[in-house]
């Protein structure tokens, strides 16, 4: 009769006690103790039953799902053209996605004004883009004035546009800022925990060099020095100077998690170095990822903000919530210029902290309401 392996898995790796027994019945054991010492792996139903009940959570990542909604949808809220129109006997959809020739040039008020008999049109919610002064010229209009519900800047564009199409440009491009850097950073810390040596040394120094520079001090740097600098060009550069934080993280967990007897395991019955990390020691790591991608959007987000602050005017054609709160600066009392961006940068950073916050205790419970590190505020 075959002897079936002991289910204690603080017995089943002394394989000097395994001698004798047949290949399968040792296999099985050894299987028996890397489900036993598997964390991240056995727990991800409870993580996400934890998210569940988490009414902070929901609330972030409704505001959050909003917060896309408005970015995705932005041209059906603000745009200077019409959703749909009838245009000199053709039918155009979308013609602000589209751009299509015959409609170059032309906004909902030239097209008012030079309708052809049977022309129509559906405007959008607001007539106005974001980029384009509206018919006011270079006035600045406060809130609830007629077609402009927030205000208008001193430049004569709508404020409620730039903040809508604002919301596109920070979680857009912060999103995909977030992803390389935590791309970046998950394979430097995991090449580095794993293969150790020369290749530990090379990305331990890279951090300690990347780390001595603040951020925002290397972004302006980068700014002044490309010829005609953008917002997208910014957040790469982020993108590629931040993840030094998350490298070290993920070095630390691999470290870790090596150490552990389900990796033993996976060793002894011959499995290669790639599976082995891939397969047995980044599944168990990569719950700090998680958490840090969800800060990280909210720190890129918040750096976008800073440096389009800074700046006298805007980098590119693209909306950003803080160069329209930058021009407060030499507009006294436009108000309006500071507070309705700021609502809505404060409403992202909070909502992508209390999601972060609520992710990183349901991976570990034992973390609960201790600070994180470079968080997004």
């Amino acid at each position: 009769m075959t002897q079936r392996p002991p289910r204690d898995p603080s017995v089943v790796l002394d394989l000097s006690r395994r001698k004798g027994e047949p290949r399968s019945v040792v296999r099985e054991s050894l299987f028996v103790a890397g489900r036993a010492a598997a964390p991240y792996v056995t727990t991800t139903r409870i993580a996400l039953a934890r998210l569940g009940r988490d009414r902070l959570a929901r609330t972030g990542a409704l505001v959050l799902a909003c917060l896309a909604l408005v970015a995705v949808f932005a041209d059906l809220l603000a745009s200077d053209r019409p959703l749909v129109c009838r245009w000199h006997g053709a039918v155009y959809v979308l013609p602000a996605v589209v751009q299509p020739e015959a409609m170059r040039g032309l906004d909902c008020a030239a097209m008012r004004s030079d309708a052809a008999p049977g022309d129509w049109m559906l405007a959008p919610l607001v007539a106005h883009g974001p980029v384009t002064p509206g018919g006011e010229g270079q006035a600045l209009l406060a809130p609830a004035s007629p077609g402009h519900p927030f205000g208008t800047d001193a430049e004569g564009r709508d404020l409620f546009a730039r903040v809508v199409h604002g919301a596109r440009t920070a979680l857009g491009l912060g999103l995909l800022a977030s992803l390389v850097l935590v791309a970046i950073g998950v394979v430097a810390g995991a090449l580095a925990g794993f293969a150790g040596g020369l290749v530990d040394a090379l990305v331990s120094r890279a951090v300690e060099s990347l780390t001595a520079i603040p951020t925002l001090v290397l972004v302006l740097v980068v700014a002044a020095l490309v010829p005609h600098p953008t917002t997208a060009t910014l957040l790469w550069t982020i993108a590629l100077t931040r993840w030094t934080e998350l490298s070290r993280l993920v070095r630390g967990e691999v470290l870790k998690a090596l150490g552990e007897d389900y990796v033993t395991a996976a060793r002894a019955l011959g499995a290669s170095p790639v599976r082995v990390l891939l397969r047995h020691v980044m599944p168990n790591a990569i719950g700090p990822a998680l958490v840090a991608a969800a800060f990280g959007i909210a720190s890129v987000v918040l750096l976008e903000a800073a440096v389009d602050f800074l700046h006298p005017g805007s980098l590119d054609t693209m909306s950003s919530w803080g160069e329209a709160m930058g021009e407060a600066r030499t507009q006294g009392g436009a108000w309006w210029l500071i507070v309705f961006p700021g609502l809505a940068l404060v409403a992202t950073l909070a909502s992508l902290n209390l999601v972060g916050e609520a992710v990183r205790d349901a991976l570990d419970p034992k973390l609960r309401g201790v600070g994180h590190e470079g968080g997004g505020a």
